[in-house]
C-alpha cells in the first residue's frame, strides 16, 4: 500500500536520510550541469603536471595524463545515472503488468509467469551481458536492456505478492461488486497499493543497476575509453594505489555515497510502506458454481423480484467430505419489501447474502439451489455475465463502510467511476449526479464531503456514502449486510429511516442481514429465522416477533433488550 504522508514526513526526517536526498539532487544536478559547473574539459590532457594534489587549477587534483579529476568525475557520473534508469525502465514495463496480472488472476497465468521468472534468476547475469557485448559490439543500450530483462523477476515478485495481497482487499471486493471490469479494478483499486513497495524496489533495482554498470566500465565495457566515466576511474586509481592513493578518494567517495544514499532513501520507503498495509478482510471474489441442474427446483412465483430457492453451500471438511454451511435455504422477496434474514453469528446468514452475488468465499461452493433475480438464475451466469448484473441489478452495502471504499480516491471520485460505468455518461454529468445521490443519502454538504477521503469521514457518513455507492447503478435489489452493526445507536436510528425512506422513494426492495432484531422490528415487512445454516421460521415482522413458533426465535426474542415505556411496562414491537 502507499505509505501515508505522515509515515513518509516521519521516515525521511531522519538526518541520515534528508542528508542522502540532498547528496543524491545535488550530484544528479551537477552531472546534468558538468559543461558548465567543471572548470576544464575532462579529456584535456597536461603532462607537466600529473598525479597533482588538489589546487587552485586542480580543485580535486589531475590523474597519471594530467586530466582534472573533478571534471571527469562530473562528466563521467552522468552518463551512469541516466544509462542506469534503463534497467529500471526495463523492468517496470515488463514486471509491473505481468506481477499485476499474475497476482490477480492466479491459477495458470501465475504458474506460467513464475516459470519464465524463475528461469530468468536462473541465467547468470553478467556473463549474459558480456556475451551480449561481444554480439552487439559493446553496445551500452542493448547490453542495459538485456539486464533490465534479466533482473525484472524480483520487482515481479513484488508486484506479484502485493497483487495477490490487495486482491484480498474488502474495497476490491466491493468494486468487483460494482461490476467494474478486471482492467479498471487493477488500474484504479490494486496498482495504488502496489505503489509504495514497487517504488522501494525501483530504488534498490536502480542501486544495483548502478553498481552493475559502473562494473561493466570498470572492466572496459559498454562506454567509450575516450569518454570519462567513474568505472575507469576507478581502474585507474586502482592501477596507481601504491603511488598515489589519492586517485581513489574522489571516485571512492563519490561512488559510495551514492550507493549509500539510494539504499538510506530505499529503506526508509520501505519503513514506510511497511507499516501501513492493510490486511486482508475479505476472501477472494471468485465465484462457485452450484452442480444441481435448474429443473430441478420448483419455479418462482411469478410476482417476485428475488427468488433463493434451495440453496446449498459447502465447505471442504479436513477429512476431505463436503461440510454444510447452508442446508436448502429458500424464500422470496416482493417489490418494494424489506426482508430481514436474522440468526446468531454462525448461523449462515452472510453466506447466504453472498451466495446471492456469487461471492462464496472459497474454497466454499454452492452445491444446489438457484438465485433467481427478475427469473434469471444468477448463479448460472459466468463471471462477465455477473459483473453486468453486479451494482447495476444488484447492489451491496457491506457492514463496514470504511472497508468499502478505497482510501486512494476520494469520495466523489469513486461515486463518479461508479455512475460513469454504470449509467454510461460523461464525467460532468456523473459529478451532478454524485451530488444529487450524497443529497439523497441524507448528507447537508455533498460537495464537501464528494472533496474528502474516507478517512476524513464519520461511521455514519461513512455508511451514507456506501449507501449512495450502492444506489449509483439504480439497482433493484439491496442486500445490506448488518448495515448498521458499526454505528452507534442514534446513527443507527438514521441509516433506518433513510433506508425506510429510498423504500418509499423509489419502491427499493432490501435484503437485510442483521442479527439486532430491534432493527428488524423498525424497519422489515416480513423476516426469516436461520439456524445452523437452516432456515427455521419465516413469516410478518410482528408473527415471528410477538409469536415466534421455533424455540430458538424465542430465545433471540427473549435475549434482545426493551426499554420500558412506563414503570414495570415494556415498550411493544407491535
Amino acid at each position: 500500500m502507499t505509505p501515508s504522508i505522515t509515515a513518509l514526513r516521519k521516515a525521511l526526517a531522519r538526518p541520515a536520510v534528508w542528508v542522502s536526498l540532498i547528496w543524491l539532487i545535488g550530484i544528479s544536478v551537477a552531472c546534468a550541469m558538468a559543461s558548465v559547473l567543471a572548470p576544464i574539459d575532462p579529456l584535456e590532457q597536461d603532462l607537466s603536471n600529473t598525479f597533482s594534489g588538489p589546487s587552485a587549477l586542480h580543485w580535486l587534483g589531475s590523474d597519471e595524463l594530467g586530466r582534472d579529476i573533478y571534471s571527469r568525475l562530473l562528466h563521467g557520473g552522468g552518463g551512469l545515472l541516466l544509462t542506469a534508469l534503463i534497467p529500471v525502465g526495463v523492468s517496470l514495463l515488463l514486471a509491473v503488468p505481468g506481477g499485476l496480472l499474475a497476482g490477480y488472476l492466479s491459477g495458470r497465468v501465475d504458474a506460467a509467469a513464475t516459470f519464465v521468472v524463475d528461469i530468468l534468476f536462473a541465467l547468470p547475469g553478467l556473463v549474459v551481458v558480456l556475451a551480449i557485448a561481444a554480439v552487439s559490439d559493446n553496445n551500452l543500450v542493448v547490453m542495459a536492456v538485456a539486464f533490465g530483462v534479466l533482473t525484472s523477476g524480483a520487482i515481479f515478485r513484488v508486484v506479484r505478492t502485493a497483487t495477490a495481497a490487495a486482491r484480498e482487499l474488502p474495497y476490491v471486493d466491493a468494486a468487483l461488486v460494482s461490476r467494474l471490469s478486471r482492467l479498471r479494478i487493477l488500474a484504479r483499486h490494486i496498482l495504488p497499493n502496489v505503489t509504495g513497495p514497487l517504488i522501494v524496489q525501483a530504488i534498490v533495482h536502480y542501486s544495483g543497476t548502478f553498481l552493475f554498470l559502473t562494473s561493466l566500465s570498470f572492466l572496459g565495457l559498454g562506454f567509450s575509453p575516450e569518454t570519462p566515466s567513474w568505472g575507469q576511474m576507478t581502474l585507474n586509481a586502482a592501477q596507481n594505489l601504491d603511488q598515489h592513493p589519492w586517485l581513489m578518494v574522489p571516485v571512492g567517495f563519490a561512488l559510495t555515497a551514492t550507493v549509500l544514499a539510494l539504499n538510506l532513501v530505499g529503506n526508509a520507503l520501505l519503513e514506510a510502506v511497511s507499516g501501513h498495509r492493510r490486511p486482508s478482510q475479505l476472501p477472494d471474489p471468485r465465484r462457485p458454481v452450484p452442480d444441481e441442474p435448474a429443473d430441478a427446483v420448483v419455479p418462482p412465483a411469478p410476482a417476485s423480484v428475488l427468488t433463493v430457492d434451495r440453496l446449498h453451500v459447502c465447505y471442504p471438511g479436513q477429512d476431505g467430505s463436503d461440510r454444510a454451511v447452508v442446508r436448502d435455504v429458500g424464500f422470496q422477496l416482493q417489490r418494494g419489501e424489506v426482508f430481514g434474514l436474522v440468526g446468531e453469528s454462525g448461523s449462515g446468514k452472510t453466506t447466504t447474502a453472498l451466495s446471492i452475488l456469487g461471492l462464496v468465499p472459497p474454497p466454499g461452493r454452492v452445491t444446489s439451489g438457484r438465485v433467481l433475480l427478475h427469473g434469471e438464475d444468477l448463479l448460472r451466469l459466468n463471471e462477465a455475465q455477473l459483473r453486468k448484473v453486479r451494482g447495476s441489478r444488484i447492489g451491496l452495502v457491506a457492514q463496514e463502510p470504511m472497508a468499502a471504499l478505497d482510501p486512494s480516491f476520494t469520495v466523489g471520485s469513486q461515486l463518479g467511476e461508479m455512475i460513469c460505468l454504470h449509467r454510461r455518461v460523461r464525467r460532468r454529468e456523473a459529478r451532478q449526479i454524485a451530488l444529487s445521490l450524497l443529497t439523497r443519502v441524507g448528507l447537508p454538504d455533498p460537495a464537501a464531503v464528494a472533496r474528502r477521503y474516507p478517512h476524513q469521514l464519520s461511521g455514519g457518513i461513512a455508511q451514507r456514502v456506501a449507501i449512495a455507492l450502492a444506489l449509483s447503478g439504480e439497482p433493484d435489489v439491496l442486500v445490506a449486510d448488518e448495515p448498521t452493526a458499526a454505528l452507534d445507536v442514534t446513527v443507527q436510528a438514521e441509516i433506518i429511516d433513510l433506508l425506510l425512506h429510498l423504500r418509499e422513494e423509489s419502491a427499493l426492495t432490501l435484503l437485510l442481514v442483521t442479527h439486532d432484531l430491534g432493527v428488524v422490528a423498525d424497519i422489515c415487512d416480513r423476516v426469516a429465522v436461520m439456524s445452523d445454516g437452516r432456515l427455521i421460521e419465516e413469516g410478518t415482522t410482528e408473527a415471528v416477533l410477538l409469536s415466534p413458533a421455533q424455540e430458538y426465535t424465542r430465545t433471540l426474542v427473549a435475549a434482545t433488550p426493551r426499554l420500558p415505556v412506563d414503570a414495570g411496562e415494556e415498550r411493544s414491537w407491535a
